[in-house]
């Protein structure tokens, strides 16, 4: 019990001190949508007796920043009814975000952050 609680507190330590090392950015929202997956899990839908749990695609939210240099193409990690980032986001806002490998974290207004899946990512072309 004693070597859990002690990898379970390292563990813990190693997320807070990642988090604070996270090279933030700031971009701005160019494109909003819904994308339907078969990725994403529905929970309400795997619930359901096997009669009923046919594969279904799940619907969820996807996102476009763009930088002077960068293009990023995220989604969501959850179905839209789940507790999503923010559907109802604006469309030219200004993003905190961090990518580290495939996964970009955006900081929430209230300090916090949300955890989205990089599906692409570009460098634009300087002229």
């Amino acid at each position: 019990m004693k070597i859990i609680s002690t990898l379970l507190l390292v563990a813990l330590a190693a997320g807070v001190s990642s988090a604070a090392d996270r090279r933030w950015q700031t971009g701005t929202l160019t494109d909003v949508g819904i994308k339907r997956t078969a990725l994403v899990g529905n929970p309400m839908h795997d619930r359901l007796p096997p009669v009923f749990n046919k594969p279904v695609l799940t619907e969820v939210a996807t996102y476009v920043i763009e930088t002077a240099d960068l293009r990023l193409e995220l989604q969501d990690m959850v179905p839209i009814t789940q507790g999503t980032f923010d559907v109802n986001v604006k469309v030219g806002s200004a993003v905190t975000f961090a990518v580290d490998k495939k996964t970009a974290y955006i900081r929430k207004a209230d300090g916090g952050e949300y955890r989205l899946l990089v599906t692409k990512s570009e460098r634009k072309k300087r002229p």
